[in-house]
């Protein structure tokens, strides 16, 4: 039952950071040109700081408010816990960008999807939670007035009535779809499959490419019946 309150925990830490970035976005969106294209390295930036930050605000609240020391049994379970709930947590994140990605290879989502680099993307998973562990171990390292301030931000709005209830529920959500999450993983794993791929395929390019070689095939088919019955009719005039 530990082990599930504290993932409960992390679920209010994650969600209400989550917001607390959207709300960030929001105001940047404003300064942002309308019907400007979406840049690439820009996005790989803002999502760089927002890991950064995810994870030293995820390790200091583990920090200030579990109580956790890593001199203990109970403070190894929190790391080792959190590490495994992180992890899963961006790979979550990493599968639904490879889905907004595939759905981008359809003209009408284009505009709406980035494109995803695996390899940056593995990077990014494998840094961040390098990182965390770090953070777990040395938490002096996040101990600053930027990650103190999304803290006690988090805190705060946990505690507020009504919105603190909201966000338990969010968080109770959170809880179980990290359950069925490290499932999928360890199926994955022993079907020898990969894990960062999504688990949902579409076939938005592949179905446009067949259409594309249906429709030149019945031009091809069209042009050659005409060719046919022209000769045909020119034989019949010279006979």
């Amino acid at each position: 039952m530990e082990i599930l309150k504290f993932i409960f925990v992390l679920g209010i830490n994650f969600s209400i950071f989550g917001f607390i970035w959207g709300l960030m976005m929001l105001v940047i969106r404003m300064f942002r040109a309308p019907g400007q294209p979406t840049n690439q390295g820009l996005d790989y930036t803002l999502r760089i700081v927002k890991y950064f930050l995810l994870v030293s605000v995820t390790a200091n609240y583990i920090a200030k408010f579990q109580g956790s020391d890593l001199d203990t049994n109970v403070g190894l379970t929190n790391l080792i816990v959190g590490t495994i709930v992180m992890t899963l947590y961006l790979l979550g994140k990493l599968q639904n960008r490879a889905v907004l990605s595939q759905l981008g290879q359809h003209p009408l989502f284009t505009r709406f999807a980035n494109s995803v680099d695996p390899k940056v993307e593995r990077f990014l998973l494998l840094g961040s939670i390098a990182y965390f562990v770090a953070c777990l171990i040395y938490p002096q390292m996040v101990d600053n007035r930027l990650v103190n301030w999304f803290t006690d931000s988090i805190q705060n709005i946990y505690d507020t009535p009504i919105i603190g209830w909201i966000f338990s529920v969010i968080a109770f959500f959170f809880l179980i779809s990290i359950l069925l999450r490290a499932a999928n993983v360890i199926g994955r794993l022993l079907n020898g499959q990969s894990i960062t791929s999504p688990g949902v395929k579409t076939n938005f390019g592949n179905r446009q490419n067949r259409f594309d070689s249906t429709q030149s095939n019945n031009d091809t088919n069209g042009f050659a019946d005409y060719e046919d019955v022209t000769d045909e009719e020119d034989k019949t005039k010279n006979s």
